[in-house]
């Protein structure tokens, strides 16, 4: 039997309203994730961009009982650059923190927009893990609305998302895992993979473009975390979730479906 709302989460209701139509974020939805950027990039490790670097972004996850070290911190840049042109996500190459000023910029970077085509497919991907992430940071921080200046209500109900993750992105993820796993397979065995010094060479060649370049180490990196995005431990409970579980039993690993792209590339162009 379904829970009847009390009065504030009514009250919460009317002011979000239905945070997804038809696949895609709605505009207050989008608006939530860039005060949630903005909040990033003005509180942890600020610093002259407003883009969100790796070591940002595993912050905030810990910082809202969540734990994607494994990607942002335990990942090579250039894989995780991978894997956001993948995604149609926006971001640039920033240099690193010991950088002279001589050597490329390498480290993968979400713009804004970036930041909201990654949370929206997250949300799409994971409700039960990444609703809550949302759900602790309007409780915890006073996040901005960017259009109004006003802080959001600290209540961010369950009933403004979906029910259910998106099946088609759900495939879509594994497909895209097992086409990297191929492809990095097959370069490996014909020896027509590129190797680290020629890719060292291309990385300041990155943009948001999704394609079907990069050097084995990178599909093959990519292609673990489409097959295992909640990085979930052999009983599979979400590695992501450090303090959190809801779902006793979670859905199963996607399986190739890739039409599953149109999903993503909608979300991106948003």
């Amino acid at each position: 039997m379904s829970e009847t709302p009390d009065g504030g989460t009514k009250e919460a209701l009317q002011y979000w309203g239905h945070l997804f139509e038809d696949r895609c974020g709605t505009d207050i939805l989008h608006r939530l994730l860039r005060g949630i950027a903005g909040f990033i990039t003005a509180t942890i490790e600020p610093s002259d961009s407003l883009d969100l670097t790796p070591t940002q972004l595993s912050h905030f996850y810990r910082s809202v009982n969540g734990d994607y070290d494994a990607l942002f911190l335990g990942t090579p840049p250039s894989s995780i650059a991978y894997i956001y042109k993948s995604l149609g996500c926006l971001h640039s190459l920033q240099p690193s923190p010991d950088s002279n000023g001589y050597s490329e910029p390498s480290i993968p970077a979400l713009k804004p927009q970036g930041f909201v085509t990654w949370q929206t497919l997250q949300l799409l991907l994971a409700l039960e893990a990444h609703v809550p992430f949302l759900q602790e940071a309007v409780r915890k921080w006073d996040i901005t609305d960017p259009k109004t200046g006003a802080t959001f209500p600290k209540l961010l109900p369950k009933e403004s998302f979906p029910t259910k993750p998106d099946q088609p992105m759900i495939k879509w993820y594994e497909g895209v895992s097992e086409r990297l796993r191929k492809e990095a397979e097959k370069e490996s065995v014909t020896g027509r993979a590129s190797d680290a010094e020629e890719h060292s060479q291309r990385v300041g060649r990155y943009s948001s473009e999704m394609s079907n370049d990069g050097s084995v180490d990178e599909r093959t990196d990519a292609a673990s975390y489409f097959a295992n995005p909640l990085y979930r431990n052999h009983e599979g409970r979400p590695g992501i979730v450090r303090r959190w579980s809801k779902n006793p039993n979670p859905p199963r690993s996607p399986r190739i479906l890739e039409r599953g792209k149109v999903v993503a590339m909608t979300v991106g162009n948003t």
